[in-house]
C-alpha cells in the first residue's frame, strides 16, 4: 500500500468520523462515575489494547468497584478487589463479532494504577470533574491530567478528553499515528521521549499541521489515521 493510497483512505475515513460526531459524550453532563470510567478505560489502555481495555472497565463496572471514593481507608485492599474481579477471563469480540474469552496481562500494575488514581483524587476530596471545570483550556486540562491520574501520559490524558467530548483539538499519537508520521515524513519518534509533555506537545503540533492539510480538525484526523493504519497493519497491507 503506497503512501497515496493510505492519504485516501485517511480522507474517506475522516468523512466517517465527522458523521459519528453527534454520537461524542458531552463531559459536562456525565456524572462522576462515567467520567472515572473513562479515565479507567485510558489507564488500562497504555498497557493492553483498547478493546481490553474497554472490557476491563466494563466489569469493574459491571461489579459497582468503578465508585468515587472520598473516605479511602485501604488503597490495599481496593487494589485486591480489582485485582480479583479481573481474574476471571473478560470477553472480547473481534471484527466479525466472533467472542473469544482472554485473561488481561499486567492486571496487578493497573489494579494499582487505578486504586492510586482514586486514592489521590477522591481521598483529597477533589474530582475530575472538577479539575475539567477549573482548566482554562485543553492543554491545561491535560497537563493537570498528567499529574493527578496514575499511568496517564500525555497520550492517555488526550485520549481521555477525546473520549469525553472535553476537546478535539489534542492528538493521541498511538502507535499507529506515529507509525503514520515515520511513514509520510520520516519523523524520529522514540517512544522514551513521549512521555515528556514539551516533546509530544512539539510532535502534536506538526501533526496539526498535517491535520490542517487535511482539512479537519486535529481529532478527526487523528482518530481517522489510527483506524486507517490499524487496518492496514492488522491486513499485512504494510
Amino acid at each position: 500500500m503506497t503512501l497515496a493510497i493510505i492519504n485516501q483512505a485517511i480522507s474517506a475515513m475522516c468523512q466517517e468520523v465527522m458523521e459519528q460526531e453527534m454520537s461524542i459524550q458531552n463531559w459536562y453532563s456525565m456524572a462522576e462515575e462515567e467520567l472515572l470510567y473513562e479515565a479507567a478505560v485510558c489507564i488500562f489502555g497504555s498497557q493492553c489494547i483498547f478493546e481490553v481495555a474497554v472490557a476491563m472497565a466494563d466489569r469493574l463496572r459491571d461489579q459497582e468497584l468503578l465508585q468515587p471514593v472520598f473516605h479511602i481507608k485501604n488503597i490495599d485492599k481496593m487494589k485486591q478487589y480489582f485485582v480479583f474481579a479481573l481474574s476471571d477471563p473478560l470477553p472480547i469480540s473481534d471484527s466479525n463479532g466472533v467472542r473469544r474469552w482472554i485473561k488481561p496481562r499486567f492486571k496487578n500494575r493497573q489494579a494499582s494504577l487505578l486504586a492510586a488514581t482514586i486514592a489521590e483524587i477522591y481521598g483529597q476530596s477533589q474530582t475530575i470533574r472538577g479539575f475539567l471545570c477549573s482548566a482554562c483550556h485543553a492543554k491545561k486540562a491535560r497537563k493537570v491530567l498528567t499529574q493527578r491520574v496514575w499511568g496517564f501520559g500525555p497520550k492517555q490524558a488526550s485520549l481521555f478528553l477525546r473520549r469525553v467530548g472535553y476537546s478535539d483539538d489534542l492528538a493521541v499519537l498511538d502507535v499507529h499515528v506515529l507509525d503514520y508520521l515515520q511513514l509520510a515524513y520520516g519523523l524520529p519518534l522514540p517512544s522514551s521521549k513521549l512521555s515528556q509533555l514539551s516533546f509530544y506537545e512539539k510532535i502534536e503540533d506538526t501533526f496539526r499541521d498535517i491535520a490542517a492539510d487535511f482539512g479537519h480538525s486535529v481529532g478527526c484526523v487523528d482518530l481517522a489515521t489510527w483506524i486507517t493504519m490499524r487496518v492496514a497493519k492488522r491486513e499485512a497491507f504494510l
